[in-house]
């Protein structure tokens, strides 16, 4: 008998050149989350065995296609550099230069699909839109000013000294303000100004920010005056605690506050904690976090024991208990597989509490058990296939061409 190949998940199903042939060599596919057909493939579709489908967009069957993980920014240099025109699939956000022309999208660019939001020089609108017929996001336009920026701004009071006075300023990103500003600064050097992702700055820089913005610009953020910025995911250990000076941070990402941090140490060196993507810590410290931080307008996530916290791709083994003195809280943000000899009984005894943020696979007794201590349930739970004896399998596979 011939042997058919059994395919976990896949991220981007290419069936613009797929045959009865091809499509016959399948068992089976556990989920697909984009799959590209054309005219004449697209009842073959219906052939396969696929779990789940996400989405399913015709394209052009003589595009070659590149899957590029976002996000992606593409200008003149990127067209002047391609030896013919460019088929795009981008996983995550596509930008659209401010030194593109119509001419570099005619000439270089054969179809894009996105998925993710897209953003391009206003005068451009029109044609990106023609060459981007599938876009899972907001399309932004931007106008183009005397003075273009691309990527985050650290817009401090030497940046803006160096303009010319009324400078009209646009930004291809986003803008982080790192402190206070002299007053009058922003009147005197800023005519216009358009930021197309978000600004950071200072409660007392907020309205001269918000007088000069284009009404399409991205939302302005407010920092409590006195705060450090830290803009990047950051560990709160007892090391680092002891060594900072600053008594108010405003953490614009994730903050994880380690288990080695007691109420006594928290509370002497933090007298204010914003956290805008919020927030892990230990139990102990409820009573502490909640005298600096504001716990209805944060997700703040308590744990107990040590913290298993799922950012990627990750494998659970029942070796991983042996290595834990006591529970641990599991927070899953990423993709989790319990293989299937973790007992339902060292879930429940071994872990204390489980946030769901993101993907877990596993048995339906595996399940059961980690649903019993289940507290945030924004995730999504998915089974466990079983491997066929006759088939041959593969793993996920990011893109397929069938």
């Amino acid at each position: 008998m011939e042997q058919r190949k059994v395919i976990g998940n896949v991220n981007v199903l290419d069936l613009r050149t797929a045959t009865e042939a091809s499509i016959r060599e399948i068992a089976s596919i556990g989920n697909a989350n984009l799959v590209l057909v054309t005219s004449e493939t697209a009842n073959l579709l219906k052939q396969l065995s696929i779990g789940n489908i996400n989405l399913t967009h015709e394209a052009p069957a003589n595009a070659d296609v590149q899957l590029v993980m976002g996000p992606v920014e593409i200008g003149k240099d990127h067209f002047s550099s391609a030896s013919g025109p460019l088929g795009l699939l981008v996983m995550g956000p596509l930008t659209v230069a401010p030194d593109a022309t119509a001419e570099d999208l005619d000439r270089g660019l054969s179809v894009a699909m996105v998925m993710g939001p897209l953003t391009c020089p206003e005068h451009l609108a029109g044609v990106v839109q023609s060459k981007a017929p599938l876009v899972m996001g907001p399309i932004r336009a931007y106008p183009i000013l005397a003075k273009m920026h691309t990527g985050m701004l650290k817009l401090d009071a030497a940046y803006l000294e160096s303009l010319a006075d009324r400078t009209e300023l646009g930004v291809v990103g986003s803008v982080v303000v790192p402190e206070p500003l002299p007053t009058g600064l922003i009147e005197r050097k800023l005519a216009k100004l358009h930021v197309t992702g978000a600004i950071t700055c200072s409660e007392s820089d907020a309205s001269a920010f918000h007088a000069v913005l284009t009404g399409t610009s991205g939302p302005v953020r407010e920092i409590p005056d006195g705060h450090k910025v830290i803009d990047r995911e950051i560990e709160l250990t007892r090391q680092l605690l002891e060594s900072i000076s600053d008594r108010k941070l405003y953490c614009a990402r994730r903050v994880v506050i380690s288990n080695d941090v007691d109420p006594t140490l928290f509370a002497a060196k933090v007298d204010s904690l914003v956290c805008k993507r919020g927030i892990l810590y230990p139990q102990a410290l409820q009573e502490a976090i909640g005298k600096v931080c504001d716990l209805l307008a944060t997700q703040a996530i308590p744990y107990e024991g040590d913290l298993w916290l799922i950012d990627g791709e990750t494998k659970l083994h029942p070796s991983r208990f042996d290595y834990l003195s006591g529970k641990a809280t599991l927070v899953v943000d990423g993709d989790l597989t319990l293989e299937p000899d973790v007992r339902p009984e060292t879930i429940t005894t071994r872990i204390a509490k489980v946030h769901l943020t993101g993907i877990i696979r596993s048995t339906p007794e595996q399940r059961a058990a980690l649903e019993a201590l289940l507290g945030i349930s924004d995730g999504i739970f998915e089974g466990l296939e079983e491997e066929p004896k006759d088939d041959a399998r593969t793993a996920n596979v990011n893109y397929l061409v069938l």
